[in-house]
């Protein structure tokens, strides 16, 4: 509201004064906003650059993942408040861009595990044979180094590159243990691990290797075949509210839903 001066003109001190003091309010909000904001970017960040150049080995900025990652919370926080018309689809969007790329990440890297785990036993094959014709065990990691598909050719190589800058073997079978996160690679690594301390025929020691790990991976997928039906059953349950939200805007009562994203008592209830 602007001030008038006797209800003819405009008292510009008053107005100059109150426009500065919204400023200055507005400005101190700012300052006061910004150290978290700068601390919860550079958090993100270090996260992007743990995951997705540590774990994932893509060659991708953390800087450039954060871009990517404000803008889609804009126009997520832009497609709340269209839908909605109210600052709870703004608060929504906003929430659901702040998760959007960890759940993103999660998929990448639940989808390179399987990937590798699904070229493990090929590649302990690949590293029996090796060693069958007279290579070492760095040689017999060169060859899936160089030959092998992606993404185990990724991580056998940013292994032997961790080796060739000085890291003990065995540390940086561990580091790639870690860096996976499959138990079926870290039992490759631990028999590796100990058959350099203990000795022993290294052939004969993967191919036991290769058919435990085969043998799990029947079990497993034994497993997720039976309990197929019931992990169904459990997202469609979790996707019923919505897809009953849905039939009732469009079929039922649009109105209604309507309301209940935008009156207040209705948003007490989403809530």
């Amino acid at each position: 509201m602007i001030p008038l001066a006797d209800g003819a003109g405009i008292d510009w001190p008053v107005t100059l004064a109150f426009n500065a003091m919204i400023f200055l309010a507005a400005f101190a909000c700012v300052l006061v906003g910004l150290h978290p904001l700068k601390q919860f970017i550079l958090r993100q960040e270090r996260y992007y650059d743990l995951t997705l150049r540590g774990k994932l080995l893509l060659d991708i900025q953390p800087r450039m993942a954060t871009y990517v990652a404000g803008a889609v919370t804009f126009v997520l926080a832009f497609i709340g408040y269209a839908a909605t018309g109210s600052e709870l689809g703004v608060f929504l969007g906003i929430v659901a861009g702040v998760l959007c790329p960890y759940f993103v990440i999660g998929y990448l890297r639940r989808k390179r595990l399987h990937r590798l785990e699904s070229q493990l036993v090929s590649g302990v094959q690949t590293l029996a044979s090796g060693v069958r014709a007279g290579l070492n065990i760095i040689q017999a990691m060169q060859l899936i180094a160089r030959d092998g598909p992606d993404p185990i050719r990724q991580e056998f190589a940013h292994l032997l590159r961790e080796y060739e800058y000085g890291i003990p073997l065995d540390e940086a079978m561990t580091n790639a243990a870690v860096r996976i996160g499959s138990s079926d690679y870290r039992l490759l690594f631990s028999a590796l691990h100990t058959h350099r301390e203990r000795g022993g025929d290294l052939g004969e020691t993967l191919d036991r290797i290769s058919a435990s790990i085969r043998e799990i991976q029947r079990l497993e997928k034994r497993i997720q075949s039976l309990t197929a039906q019931g992990r169904a059953t459990a997202r469609w349950l979790g996707a019923l509210p919505l897809i009953v939200l849905l039939i009732l805007y469009f079929l039922v009562d649009s109105q209604g839903v309507e309301s209940l994203l935008r009156d207040d008592v209705g948003k007490a209830i989403i809530v």
